[in-house]
């Protein structure tokens, strides 16, 4: 069986078509393949094939293909069809949008509650006949909450298939959620600072009523969630963490600042007690010598510069390139190596994406800019998120680079806050790490300046660490992460059905500890390189899981899982 993501490059309307790849393999979904119709033949579906088409217009003759293919069993889901796929597959359209659009999922779904934004237009359409195979996952609702009688997305059986219809373009929601409004980029707008930084790129975008929810995480887990209940045979799925037992990750990162020798030892020792390790920023004068980093590395911590855009003598669209060149061959010269992430001294961001090239070609792969903005999103999600995701801009280019929000942090601008109600500050980082472990499984970022942990911020911070611990969420540094991270992404998976009740997995490029994961748990019996496993049986994400734990390496070129209902 194939599984088939359509993109057709060539039409403005699928310049997030490429995204969808990126948020499927963010969900675990490895096993499909790109096929791009501009410049390949329009793919073939066979019974049981998934073809995921991303929003574009087809022709005639291809609309007949599809819709052949999925009567004959294919099963199919589609972003944003084009009207006339969409009267194809039983709907009709109203003549009208929800602009911005709001959808409120269903419950039994991942992100079911309060309905989450998408800040793109939401197309009406309505079943043209009711069946009993017809099922409506999410619904379309006004900026009120009100509802409006139409479907998000629908679901419904078409001949021997089955045809899911998302009646908005879901991985530019995504896009918008996560990367802010490109129309506010290189304007200053929190009124906090004085320079440009990603949260600027926000203003007036992230609804205050849903700022504590990773919208983001919903839309890619309702889009994985689709796809399984479409699927005739069980979809693999590959979990966040390396550990089915990790219900969440911590990411710490600390910014020097001009902090002492022995403040920034005693932060290392804070992470280090908890089991954790983090990434230090250094300022080009810091006091820190090679064998203070030598020490600190020794155990397990890692370093990059913390390039100071203050040093630059005019505009820093110009300055800043050439500064950041500048420290980060400085500090290579001085400390050796230098990490694959960064953190820059006030986080300037220039434009929408400019300078991510910038950060790519001098060596930098995970940018922790987006910073959830003081005092007002302190423990929210700025970008609907608090997991990684890779660049990908407003012109259908996607970046080897990732982007990893920042949740928690110490700050000069929390500096009151933190010291005279850190219990408060604490109630709302627990309550946010709380519903990731029992619902959303997003990741958290916290940063520490070894001077503020030092002065005042360390009961808060040391509280924060020792939630961690005790919730079993392991905290990584920045290098760790993003090694696991491209780890993760590179993993490929294609399936086949070997008889009516057996499927096979050939899973290549398998180069960490990942668990698996198969729906329809009861029954299954499963089977790696021959082996027979027992999994865990697992309720995650509003479905109930076997989960099977694969490990790295065996000197195989590829893993082979068997899975048979019993």
């Amino acid at each position: 069986m194939r599984h088939t993501l359509i993109v057709r490059s060539g039409q403005p309307e699928n310049r997030y078509g490429r995204f969808t790849h990126e948020i499927l393999k963010a969900e675990g979904l490895m096993s499909f393949e790109t096929v791009d119709i501009d410049a390949e033949p329009f793919p073939d579906a066979r019974p049981d094939d998934v073809v995921v088409l991303t929003r574009c217009f087809l022709r005639e003759s291809e609309i007949e293909r599809l819709c052949a293919a999925v009567s004959a069993g294919a099963r199919l889901v589609c972003l944003q069809p084009s009207r006339r796929l969409a009267e194809r597959l039983g709907w009709t359209g109203a003549n009208r949008v929800i602009h911005p659009g709001w959808i409120r999922i269903r419950e039994g779904y991942p992100g079911a509650g309060l309905p989450i934004q998408t800040h793109i237009p939401v197309e009406l359409y309505s079943p043209a006949k009711a069946d009993a195979t017809l099922s409506i996952p999410a619904e379309a609702v006004n900026a009120d909450w009100s509802g409006t009688g139409h479907p998000a997305v629908g679901c419904r059986d078409v001949g021997k298939g089955k045809a899911a219809v998302f009646f908005y373009d879901l991985p530019k929601a995504v896009a918008r959620i996560r990367f802010g409004n490109p129309e506010l980029a290189s304007h200053i707008t929190t009124g906090l600072w004085s320079w440009l930084h990603a949260g600027d790129l926000f203003a007036g975008h992230l609804d205050g009523r849903v700022n504590h929810l990773p919208q983001a995480d919903f839309h890619g887990q309702l889009l994985a969630r689709v796809l399984t209940d479409v699927c005739a045979t069980p979809l693999a799925r590959f979990w966040y963490y390396e550990k089915w037992a990790h219900r969440s990750a911590a990411i710490f990162q600390s910014d020097e600042d001009g902090s002492t020798p022995e403040q920034v030892r005693e932060l290392s020792d804070a992470v280090l007690a908890r089991g954790g390790r983090g990434t230090f920023y250094l300022m080009n004068e810091t006091q820190l010598k090679e064998p203070d980093v030598a020490a600190l590395r020794a155990k397990g911590h890692t370093f990059a510069p913390h390039v100071d855009p203050w040093t630059c003598k005019e505009e820093w669209a110009f300055a800043f390139p050439d500064a950041v060149r500048r420290e980060t061959e400085a500090f290579r010269k001085r400390f050796g190596a230098c990490s694959t992430t960064i953190q820059c001294h006030c986080a300037p961001w220039q434009g929408y994406m400019d300078w991510v090239r910038l950060f790519l070609e001098n060596g930098y792969r995970l940018l922790f800019v987006y910073m959830s903005i003081p005092v007002s999103l302190m423990n929210r999600y700025l970008c609907g998120s608090g997991r990684p995701l890779r660049f990908f801009d407003d012109q259908g280019v996607q970046h080897d680079c990732w982007q990893q929000p920042l949740i928690t942090y110490d700050d000069a601008t929390l500096k009151e806050r933190i010291a005279n109600n850190p219990g408060a500050l604490l109630a709302e980082f627990v309550t946010q790490v709380r519903s990731a472990l029992d619902r959303t499984h997003t990741a958290v970022s916290i940063l520490s300046h070894p001077i503020s942990y030092s002065t005042y911020s360390k009961p808060f911070m040391d509280a924060c660490f020792d939630f961690l611990r005790r919730e079993d969420i392991p905290i990584h540094n920045g290098d760790a992460w993003c090694d696991f991270l491209d780890r993760r992404s590179r993993v490929t998976v294609r399936q086949e059905r070997i008889s009516e009740a057996a499927v096979r997995l050939s899973i290549r490029n398998l180069t960490c500890r990942l668990p698996l994961m198969l729906p329809f748990g009861d029954g299954l019996e499963v089977e790696v390189n021959g082996v027979r496993v027992e999994g865990v049986r697992c309720h995650r994400l509003e479905t109930d899981f076997l989960v099977v734990q694969l490990e790295a390496g065996n000197g195989l070129d590829e893993t082979h899982v068997e899975v048979r209902r019993g």
